[in-house]
């Protein structure tokens, strides 16, 4: 019987020895080659370490839902913003487009694994199938989702983008104050950092190699 037990508590020792590699390789793999300070000079505020975040699923167009699967796999940069944002988010959405043609002459492969997204903190004035048309006009290839305040509240605190509506709802013309960051989310699915404003396509597109070869 003693026999039988040792040979349990040795057996669920590894196990849990075999969960903490595998969790400490899950991180400590993406460090290797990645250098922060030149990630910054070309735009990119890396993490040490990544961050897991709960993600409800979000609405898009055609009753599609957006959900962490979409995560997974590929490099992903999320922009907080609305359609009827007056000069930031055309702007960053431009930016965002011209990385796109900068990765696809560079390096199409990785330009492959990079996905733009477009999160509405408007979900009164900015329905999935506005959201797509609207992003769609900077490149086809981009998405647009929303979802309910709450929801998207959650999402944002965790995420470290601040939003707030200005004005009356009731008026069609009211603004909604943002953070002008676009967060990147790494191929598991986890918050890794962000693209920092002033953007330069082309300083991001050598950055977003260098991630991605490196990671």
């Amino acid at each position: 019987m003693k026999q039988g037990v040792r040979n349990t508590v040795i057996v669920l020792v590894l196990v849990v020895l075999g969960v903490i590699g595998l969790t400490v390789n899950k991180y400590t793999s993406t460090k290797a080659g990645i250098d922060k300070e030149a990630l910054r000079e070309l735009g990119v505020v890396w993490y040490e370490t990544p961050r897991t975040f709960a993600f409800n699923p979000l609405s898009m167009a055609e009753g599609k839902t957006f959900t962490h699967e979409h995560l997974k796999d590929r490099w992903t940069l999320m922009y907080f913003g609305f359609t009827f944002c007056p000069d930031i988010c055309p702007a960053a959405l431009a930016h965002m487009a011209q990385l796109k043609k900068e990765l696809k002459v560079l390096n199409p492969q990785v330009a492959d694994r990079v996905d733009v997204v477009l999160v509405s903190v408007d979900p009164n004035r900015d329905n999935p199938e506005k959201l797509t048309g609207y992003v769609n006009f900077f490149d086809p290839e981009f998405k647009g989702a929303t979802s309910d305040p709450a929801n998207l509240k959650a999402l944002t605190q965790q995420l470290n983008v601040a939003f707030e509506i200005v004005g009356d709802t009731s008026s069609a013309d009211y603004l909604v104050e943002h953070s002008a960051q676009v967060v990147l989310i790494n191929p598991m699915g986890d918050y890794q950092g962000f693209l920092k404003p002033p953007f330069k396509a082309a300083d991001l597109a050598k950055a977003m190699i260098q991630v991605d070869q490196n990671f």
